[in-house]
């Protein structure tokens, strides 16, 4: 075997591969969360404790959440000893979730 395909083999093909990976994994998380994530916050907002609305707003600066900033608002909330719990109905529409999200947060920076 000769060092090309020893390197190939061994070390280039590994290293593509968890490359390719982590290109995956940090796209998935960059996603924007569905409809019904963002009435959990929405529904729980009132009850958050300022530092957490603070992120919240924060997190909001794009005008959309990922995956990624849902999940540490949610590590956030259970420190603080808040469940966020997803509504009964079906929420489907993700533009009107986030307004009301957005008009939430706007109103606490008044």
């Amino acid at each position: 075997m000769t060092p090309v395909k020893f390197i190939l083999r061994y070390t280039a093909v590994p290293l593509m591969a968890i490359i390719a990976v982590v290109l995956w994994a940090s796209l998935h998380a960059s996603v924007e969360i569905d409809a019904r994530q963002y009435a959990s916050l929405s529904e729980a907002y009132a009850s958050f404790p300022v530092d957490l609305r603070r992120d919240i707003a924060d997190a909001m600066k794009s005008g959309k959440l990922s995956k990624w900033d849902y999940s540490s608002l949610v590590r956030h909330s259970l420190d603080d000893g808040i469940v966020l719990d997803w509504p009964p109905e079906d929420k489907a529409d993700v533009t009107r979730e986030r307004a009301r999200l957005v008009a939430l947060v706007n109103a606490d920076r008044l």
